[in-house]
């Protein structure tokens, strides 16, 4: 038996935001049909998909500006599915919106560690930077270090050559 039975809850088409666009793309754009249908307007009526409960995946034609003021044209372009196949349709909508809203939570967790990998790096960038600039530090205090200490050693040997100097004088 299919899991659609009526006990269970449903979404509606008009529910969730993210649940409002068909679940599988067009094969053929709304107008891509032929005889043309023109609705009250006097324009091409587009021949959509349902995805409600009571009629997933059958075709319809409305006008194409019934939301936006348009004339109320509607009609089925084709007869309802039976009681089996409008279940399935139904579990597999259902099932490819949660795997669409899943999805786009992945992509949202991965795009919030994404950016805090990108931190990371910044920060290991800049401890990196720090510890070559210690690094060059400290090879200029060893270079100091040689300086004075030849610079010792030569005043040693000045003031050891004058204490003779002055011991034999």
């Amino acid at each position: 038996m299919s899991s659609s039975s009526s006990s269970v809850t449903r979404s509606a088409w008009w529910g969730e935001p993210g649940q409002r666009k068909s679940p599988i793309p067009y094969r053929n754009g709304p107008f891509e049909y032929w005889p043309d249908v023109m609705c009250q307007c006097g324009r091409k009526a587009g021949l959509w998909i349902s995805w409600s409960d009571d009629n997933p995946g059958r075709r319809y034609m409305s006008c194409s500006r019934r939301g936006e003021g348009g004339c109320q044209f509607f009609g089925w372009y084709e007869a309802p599915c039976d009681v089996f196949v409008r279940g399935l349709l139904v579990d597999l909508r259902d099932a490819v919106w949660n795997l669409k809203r899943e999805n786009k939570n992945l992509k949202d967790a991965l795009g919030d560690g994404g950016m805090k990998l990108e931190q990371e790096k910044k920060k290991g960038e800049a401890l990196k930077i720090r510890v070559a600039e210690m690094q060059a530090n400290a090879e200029a205090v060893v270079i100091r270090m040689k300086r004075f200490e030849r610079e010792r050693f030569f005043l040693s040997v000045v003031c050891v050559g004058l204490l003779i100097a002055l011991f034999f004088s």
